[in-house]
Formats: C-alpha cells, structure tokens, sequence
C-alpha cells in the first residue's frame, strides 16, 4: 500500500501539538496539509478554499462544535468529502462505517503516523 499522495487534507484539532504533529508526517509525503483548530475555522476556510478537499481528518471533541456536526455540515457541502475521526476517547459507536450519520472510519489515539496513513489512505483510494 503507497502511503503518500497528492490529496489536500483539512486537520481539525484543538490541540496544536495533534495538527503538528499532522503536518509532519503528511508534508513531506506530498499531501497538502490545512489546518483547523475548530469546527467553526474549518468550515470557513472550506467554504473559501478554491480547490477540492479530499479527506477531514478530525478530532471528536471540539470545543463547540464536535467533529460529527463538523463531518455533518462538510459532507452537506462537499459531498465527495471523507472523513477520518480521531479520538482519544473509546467511541465504540464510531468504529463502523456509516456514510448516513456522517462519519466514515475511526481512528484511536494515540496512533502512529503508520496507522494514520494506512486508514487515510484506505478512505482515499
């Protein structure tokens, strides 16, 4: 399985340590990397961004907004959009597939850069 691309990805944490440590590994694999620290900021820099966003990879627990409310208001916009949580919370409830509720994969943290792009990469292909 390749691991790098060309994808533009939107990276949605409140912890910038997270979207850091995001940028770090998927740079210098080729993707474009934006970054968010809300549900609230991603939205706006969707809603201004001129080119396709392939995947929101984003954290559940936002302040304010949460990161299903954030999947819901991204795919109503952006249909062809996936969607990839993470969590460092167990949401048992998120571990399937499920398009209708607006969430597609789940991935657990802590993760390795490893686990993160296979999980990207199975949503994109």
């Amino acid at each position: 399985m390749r691991l790098s691309g060309s994808e533009t990805i939107l990276a949605v944490d409140d912890d910038p340590t997270m979207l850091e440590l995001v940028a770090e590994v998927l740079n210098p694999l080729g993707y474009k990397v934006i970054l968010a620290n809300s549900g609230e900021e991603a939205l706006e820099i969707a809603a201004s961004h001129q080119n396709k966003i392939d995947l929101l990879l984003t954290d559940v627990m936002l302040p304010g907004m949460k990161g299903q409310e954030l999947a819901k208001q991204m795919i109503a916009t952006c249909p062809e959009v996936s969607v990839l949580f993470m969590s460092g919370y167990l949401c048992p409830s998120m571990a399937r597939s499920d398009r209708e509720k607006g969430f597609e994969a789940f991935l657990q943290k802590p993760f390795t850069p490893s686990s993160m792009l296979r999980k990207m990469r199975k949503l994109l292909d």
